[in-house]
């Protein structure tokens, strides 16, 4: 059985036997629907037949509560949607149900937001299954587009790619390699209909059919980034013009604010459904009213997981910047005091605690997304240890410069998972670790190895609330060391944690004591005319640090990072890396030079120099 193909499947009359039947009329000339059929059978089958206002026709029909799913429109195929591993039925995911399907029977019902009338007794049977639709709700996988690239050769140098529509060829290669879930317009969605493909994009379908078709995922699927959205909206904005915000902003303040926006995010997104439905001309919703259930959030700060969740239907994490073992890792060492081993393993180790985390404590889905700047050598293995991990959403950024994974990398990304899928059922197995840090801690964005909290400078981890990252962040080396898996989720008040074995709860007040034991590192400061200074940095060490591929796609070994802090507690700033770098100091004061190494064993070794600007 092909992933979310569609199938032939033998007839089989299913005869239910009425024990209620009744046809409903609309009160209002403006309903949605001439009038419909409701039959609500013995053997557990409920059918809802209607006739549109245009005269077209469509059937759904239910049995016991969503044991079976069954469609037909006009006198097209009657499909039944089936789990392709499970067998299970696949309901739509759209949300409101209760508004589309009228299953308790009375005088007067109310069905896409209108009312109608019982005007007669009459019934109908459930019809011959004549096509067997095969969907992995377990498994979206997919790109964020219905474009393509002109030219699929990579762009390491920051230029845009050309881009044109997809067609009915692509489509059908996506399908080929294991894609699931595909963005679409009005055509489209007819090739990935075909192709059993979940789909959305569009709100231009056939109405009413589209609300109970179990591929249509809606017109808008996920938020886009509303924590980054809070730093980049609301914090960095604020922080540009109050001198004193700067000084009192914390991790506490952060969140308080990113509630807000997120609460905004979600109800936008949330109608999006609703909006486009009225804007149409051929369609009205009268009464009908509720927020799309199955938006996702596309994230890249791993920590508002554990928020997120409690309102969306599941949390993907966006790698932002140039990720990857051999740039992510040693800069968690660096900076952290850890010594995680240079493995492949690690990023996701941490990443994936974060969001399996949240989405148990919620009884969500979560997974990842590949995006161009992450170090292909990493992708394929990124992928496969998220679903090993219990991930269900896959997705792949396709446009915009560095981010973009070329449609041919997405397809073959694909077919690996796929591969990886049919061969590893999947485990039952649960984290017996939990890791507990205060809300409003994370990784940050683009240096999400460096200790800026929501990827700003001004909450860098040599603030006095720095500690508590780097104490998280030793429990999970503790853990990785003796094959611990461990989950790691923002500890609410409110939180029952469950049946883990062991919690740690780390507070804000924490302060690890670090042993740094890295290589021997020498250091020196010249400081020259007009405030700039150079930085040279040697040491005998192996050490290997890259911050990603160059303008000509090559990691190259920076060697050292080097930070600069100061004149005041918030001001930091990162130095590009490099044996030999070059920088300028502000205001008078005193500034702190940091530079580290580490070498490929996971050691690390931290220099620190003072510099004072007299005038």
């Amino acid at each position: 059985m092909g992933v979310m193909s569609a199938m032939r499947a033998s007839s089989l009359f299913l005869l239910a036997f009425c024990t209620f039947g009744a046809e409903y009329r609309p009160v209002a000339e403006n309903a949605t629907l001439r009038s419909f059929v409701l039959t609500v059978a013995d053997s557990g089958w409920v059918s809802f037949a209607a006739v549109k206002r245009d005269g077209g026709t469509f059937g759904v029909h239910v049995l016991r509560a969503g044991e079976r799913y069954l469609l037909q429109e006009g006198t097209g195929p009657v499909r039944e949607f089936r789990h392709g591993v499970t067998g299970r039925a696949v309901m739509p995911g759209l949300g409101g149900w209760e508004q589309l399907f009228p299953a308790i029977a009375s005088e007067t019902v109310s069905v896409l937001g209108h009312t109608y009338r019982r005007a007669g007794a009459r019934d109908i049977a459930v019809p011959a299954v004549t096509e067997t639709v095969y969907l992995r709700p377990d498994m979206w996988v997919g790109p964020a587009s219905n474009a393509r690239q002109k030219d699929e050769t990579r762009r390491w140098d920051g230029s845009e790619y050309e881009y044109e529509r997809m067609v009915e060829a692509d489509y059908r290669a996506m399908a080929e390699a294991g894609v699931t879930c595909v963005r679409v317009d009005e055509q489209q969605s007819l090739w990935a209909e075909r192709l059993g493909l979940f789909y959305w994009g569009t709100a231009s379908l056939p109405y009413p059919e589209m609300m109970y078709k179990p591929q249509y995922l809606g017109p808008v699927l996920f938020l886009d980034e509303p924590a980054v959205g809070t730093r980049d909206h609301v914090l960095r904005p604020r922080l540009a013009a109050d001198a004193a915000y700067r000084k009192a902003i914390t991790p506490a303040v952060a969140m308080a604010e990113f509630e807000k926006y997120f609460a905004a995010s979600t109800k936008r997104a949330g109608s999006a459904l609703m909006g486009a439905l009225r804007a149409r001309k051929d369609v009205d919703i009268g009464t009908m009213n509720f927020a799309q259930a199955n938006l996702y959030s596309w994230e890249t700060m791993e920590g508002a997981a554990g928020f997120e969740l409690g309102y969306v239907s599941a949390f993907v994490w966006e790698p932002a910047g140039r990720v990857g073992t051999l740039r992510t890792v040693p800069e968690w060492n660096m900076s952290y005091g850890t010594q995680f081993p240079m493995r492949q393993d690690v990023v996701p180790a941490v990443i994936n605690a974060f969001l399996r985390g949240a989405a148990r404590l919620n009884g969500k889905q979560w997974g990842i997304s590949i995006y161009g700047a992450v170090d292909r050598s990493d992708a394929p293995y990124w992928l496969t240890r998220a679903y090993d991990d219990g991930a269900t959403r896959f997705f792949f950024w396709d446009n915009y410069q560095l981010a973009c994974v070329p449609f041919a990398e997405v397809l073959a990304l694909s077919r690996h998972l796929r591969d990886h899928a049919r061969a590893h059922p999947r485990s039952s197995a649960k984290a017996s670790l939990l890791i507990a840090i205060p809300p409003g801690y994370n990784l940050g964005h683009v240096h999400m190895g460096k200790g800026l909290l929501w990827g700003l400078t001004e909450l860098h981890r040599e603030r006095s609330f720095g500690g508590v990252m780097q104490a998280a962040f030793l429990e999970m080396e503790k853990a990785m060391a003796v094959g611990e898996v461990f989950d790691v989720v923002w500890d609410f008040p409110q939180s029952a944690y469950g049946d883990y074995e062991r919690i740690v709860r780390i507070g804000e007040d924490a302060r690890p004591a670090v042993v740094r034991n890295g290589p021997p590192l020498d250091v020196e400061l010249f400081v020259g005319a007009d405030r700039w200074v150079t930085g040279r940095a040697l040491t005998r060490g192996d050490v290997y640090y890259t911050t990603g591929a160059d303008a000509a796609g090559v990691y190259r070994n920076a060697r050292f990072y080097w930070e600069l802090y100061g004149p005041e507690d918030e001001d930091m700033a990162i130095i590009p890396a490099g044996e030999t770098v070059r920088f300028r100091l502000g205001k008078r004061g005193k500034y702190r030079v940091r530079v580290a190494a580490v070498d490929r064993k996971g050691r690390s070794m931290v220099v620190w120099r003072e510099l004072r600007l007299e005038n």
